[in-house]
């Protein structure tokens, strides 16, 4: 096949490595991402390190000139600031930010390379809370219920793609990942957090595992398959369209602390910590992936997998 020229904004991140390792195992070669700190030695040593370009996206200047210099044919826009738990301290920060790099990535591709297909990466976080059963597990049509700035920023992400879409006729998907999973991810996220403590407990550097809410339920998805599904969409995904990942199926995060506990070499001592409870928080989220499966799509990777992984990735690094 003709290569296309990929930039993934953002590529050096969590979802962005998984998805740079996913395109090379498909075959891909012509790979370039953002990243807002410059060099990045895993990711320089898949695509090389001129690949890797230093870049403020929020400076929509620089990004129009990267994107007229490169002419990519494909663009994958995974950045964005994702404090979910503390966007209320950092609001201001969250949204501005979120929306700028919105707002330049796709003024630059309105203005350098039109032809180009743009996969923006939202968030289940934008639909926010559901009133009544009926209304999971949730689809693309449920109404926005944000409850967090996070959430209000990926909305307006959302949105302005649309915008753009229609007034422009710009070649743009949106995809809307549920929880994704795996190495290399934040510990601003839970199972991470989690992770990180019970190795931490392991060493005996830790005496407690401290968590916040445990009686929400969510739906976990590999991020293995979750950047799978993000291929999938950019080839074969429906121009103005927007795709729900993840798995269909609702965990309670109490089972997944149990089920990281079984896997820990020591006993592990659970205590509630109040710091880590945010405001309000949705009580279930679960999607429903009957579009992503009409493509082709459906996860791959058991979550008993998933977790052995990570706790064996934070045991190493």
């Amino acid at each position: 096949m003709e290569q296309p020229r990929i930039l993934i904004t953002g590529g050096t991140g969590f979802a962005g490595s998984h998805l740079v390792e996913a395109l090379l195992e498909q075959g891909y070669s012509d790979i370039h991402v953002t990243s807002f700190s410059g060099e990045d030695s895993f990711i320089a040593r898949l695509i090389g390190s001129e690949n890797i370009h230093r870049l403020d996206l929020t400076d929509s200047e620089s990004t129009a000139k990267l994107l007229q210099s490169l002419q990519p044919d494909q663009m994958y826009h995974l950045a964005a600031l994702a404090f979910v738990g503390k966007s209320f301290d950092e609001a201001d920060r969250v949204l501005m930010n979120n929306i700028a790099v919105q707002q330049s990535v796709l003024l630059a591709v309105r203005d350098h390379c039109k032809k180009a297909r743009l996969l923006v990466v939202g968030s289940a976080e934008e639909y926010g809370v559901s009133i009544s059963e009926e209304e999971l597990p949730v689809s693309e049509t449920h109404p926005f219920r944000p409850i967090n700035p996070y959430a209000v920023s990926k909305i307006s992400q959302d949105m302005l793609s649309y915008a753009y879409f229609v007034s422009y006729d710009l070649d743009i998907v949106t995809v809307r990942p549920f929880n994704h999973i795996g190495e290399r991810q934040s510990t601003e996220f839970a199972i991470p957090a989690f992770t990180k403590q019970i190795v931490a407990i392991e060493r005996g550097e830790q005496t407690e595992l401290k968590v916040g809410d445990l009686s929400t339920v969510r739906d976990f998805t590999d991020v293995k398959d979750v950047v799978r599904a993000y291929i999938l969409v950019m080839n074969k995904g429906k121009s103005g369209e927007a795709y729900n990942i993840g798995s269909g199926t609702g965990v309670l995060m109490s089972a997944i602390v149990e089920q990281l506990s079984a896997l820990a070499t020591k006993e592990i001592v659970i205590v509630t910590d109040k710091s880590r409870l945010r405001p309000h928080d949705i009580p279930k989220m679960v999607a429903n992936n009957a579009k992503m499966k009409l493509l082709g799509w459906e996860p791959t990777i058991p979550l008993e997998e998933t977790l052995r992984r990570v706790m064996s990735w934070y045991r190493n690094n």
